[in-house]
């Protein structure tokens, strides 16, 4: 009997690597980390074996032909076929790219989908039978994500040939380079039309394989998660090895399965490429671990951002806290740290406090420079019937933050910042009537129409209507409220912003911040970053230069600029 044979691309590092490592656990047969860089490949095989493990390793640079030949030529002498190919190397520009469009555009078609097919050209003559094939997508790699209907009949034709495909992601390279991509209806995300290629390779290679005399090959695409990799600059609340579970379980299908020319979601669920089926859910994930909290001043975010003002802001710095004694201690730890914050009783969610606060600043201090709206609530796991949580959450969250805001914005001189601390479930891809979308991104939406719509969501939620009304999704059920209260906020931004715009007083800056996914007692110590790391975004925020051009945008915690208007994937920044 011949050795059974699997073979991992792009292995060295981050997912590829934890599908290797998986691999060599559960597989029965050799496997194969390749790699371009001979050096770093070598290593990770070296960090595999100090765990146990046994992988073998072959140099393979997927964008060069010679490179993937000797391969294939040494698969072909050794072993005499391949059962396993899992098509994982791949490349995404940064946010921050200094390359045009157009050059981003070509090198990242080349090496994600042209370079893949290089792959599977040399190799699926020698695939046997009941062999396995798993391309690495992305939820990036949705139709949703492009806007023309006729790319998209194109693009989910099930008579799509490999010729015609390879056409189409040749055109949207043409049309990068002359600037006319998004009107003839594609994404402005090189990334996300590669992995829409990737996605469409795997129904054409499997629809190929139908007709082959070797039976049971089975090839399937996988969104593998928002995994903390280099990729992802270690955003995602996924590890390397969570990301591996679905490659490695499209890897590992039984014979003559029936999931072949599938997308698979990286929980291993069936999803569907051509459609907004499903969304990213560790937003879901994540919020459900965290508790009831109000976060003011004195603890996690809000602590740590007093903390880094009072070190890199030249004024008085106010820690604000419904509860006083837990106030004056949090002042007091930072005192100790060598800071001196000031101290402020503040109840966001009562009028006759906020006003005392307002009515102090104004008589001390005669104005306002900075203020960062962080208070906020959520409940997991609670009793009362949803319409009541619907109620409490809209009521501290949103319109709270609307009554600081009415209250402190007259005390706002020229220069001011303001940062509305939101959340990555403040995004639109969490609701889904188009109605409601259409609203909430109006760009003349004032406050008075987006208080209308908080309260809409609440009756809906209490006369158990919300879902049908296309607030958040089933899937996100329990967690509504939540979602919708930060959608709000995020919109708010905007709106405030273009108040500011209209204002005589020159240069005052709003934006809306994600701070991450932060350990404090909100996430139940769950959360990947520190406090003082979950508060980088709202500093920087906070601390904008004068003229800023950033304002009324929505920043994610790294400090790069995002959109909540659309689906966020986690590799590419863009819907």
């Amino acid at each position: 009997m011949s050795v059974r044979v699997a073979v991992v691309t792009g292995g060295n590092k981050g997912i590829g690597f934890a599908t290797v490592k998986a691999l060599c656990q559960q597989y029965d047969g050799n496997v194969y980390l390749t790699a371009r860089d001979t050096t770093r490949g070598l290593n990770a095989v070296s960090d595999l074996k100090k765990q146990g493990l046994n992988p073998k390793f072959h140099q393979l640079d997927i964008n060069d032909d010679d490179s993937v030949n000797t391969f294939r030529d040494y698969l072909r002498n050794t072993y005499g076929g391949l059962d396993v190919l899992v098509n994982n190397a791949a490349i995404a520009f940064k946010t921050n790219a200094t390359e045009s469009f157009g050059v981003q555009a070509e090198e990242t078609i080349r090496v994600n989908y042209f370079s893949l097919r290089r792959v599977c050209t040399a190799l699926y003559p020698l695939l046997r039978p009941h062999a396995r094939v798993v391309h690495v997508s992305s939820s990036a790699g949705r139709l949703c994500n492009i806007t023309g209907e006729a790319l998209k009949q194109k693009i989910a034709d099930p008579n799509l040939t490999e010729a015609e495909l390879d056409k189409i992601m040749r055109d949207f390279v043409t049309a990068a380079k002359s600037g006319t991509h998004l009107q003839a209806g594609w994404s402005n995300s090189a990334y996300s039309v590669s992995k829409i290629g990737v996605s469409a390779l795997a129904g054409i290679h499997q629809s190929m394989f139908n007709a082959d005399p070797r039976e049971d090959i089975a090839v399937n695409a996988v969104h593998p998660g928002y995994v903390d990799t280099d990729m992802t600059s270690h955003k995602g609340p996924l590890t390397p090895d969570e990301g591996a579970v679905a490659p490695v379980y499209c890897a590992l299908l039984p014979e003559n399965t029936e999931i072949k020319g599938k997308y698979i979601w990286y929980d291993k669920t069936l999803a569907e490429w051509k459609e907004r089926e499903k969304n990213e859910t560790y937003v879901q994930e994540t919020i459900k671990k965290q508790k009831k909290q109000v976060t003011g001043g004195n603890k996690g975010i809000g602590f740590a951002a007093v903390k880094a003002l009072c070190q890199q802001y030249d004024g008085n710095v106010y820690l604000t806290a419904r509860d006083t004694t837990r106030g004056l201690n949090a002042v007091n730890e930072l005192e100790k740290q060598g800071l001196n914050p000031k101290f402020h009783q503040l109840d966001v969610n009562d009028d006759d406090s906020v006003n005392t606060f307002r009515d102090y600043l104004r008589n001390t201090y005669g104005g306002l420079d900075v203020l960062v709206n962080n208070a906020a609530i959520f409940k997991a796991d609670a009793t009362e019937p949803f319409g009541v949580q619907a109620e409490e959450t809209i009521r501290v969250n949103y319109f709270s933050l609307r009554r600081v805001c009415t209250a402190l914005y007259p005390l706002l001189r020229p220069h001011a910042r303001v940062v509305h601390v939101s959340s990555s479930a403040g995004r639109l891809c969490y609701i889904t009537s188009e109605a409601l979308k259409q609203k909430l991104t109006d760009p003349n939406l004032t406050e008075t129409e987006l208080d209308k719509l908080m309260r809409d969501f609440v009756d809906a939620a209490k006369s158990g209507t919300h879902l049908q009304a296309g607030w958040p999704k089933e899937a996100y059920a329990g967690l509504a409220a939540y979602i919708t209260s930060k959608i709000g906020v995020s919109a708010l931004a905007g709106i405030h912003q273009s108040m500011f715009n209209a204002d005589p007083r020159e240069d005052i800056a709003v934006n809306a911040v994600h701070p991450g996914y932060v350990d404090t007692d909100m996430t139940s110590h769950t959360g990947r970053l520190t406090p003082d790391e979950g508060a980088v975004a709202p500093v920087y925020c906070a601390l904008l230069p004068e003229n800023t051009e950033i304002k009324g945008k929505y920043i994610w915690h790294d400090k790069t600029l995002s959109e909540w208007k659309y689906i966020i994937d986690g590799q590419t920044g863009l819907c």
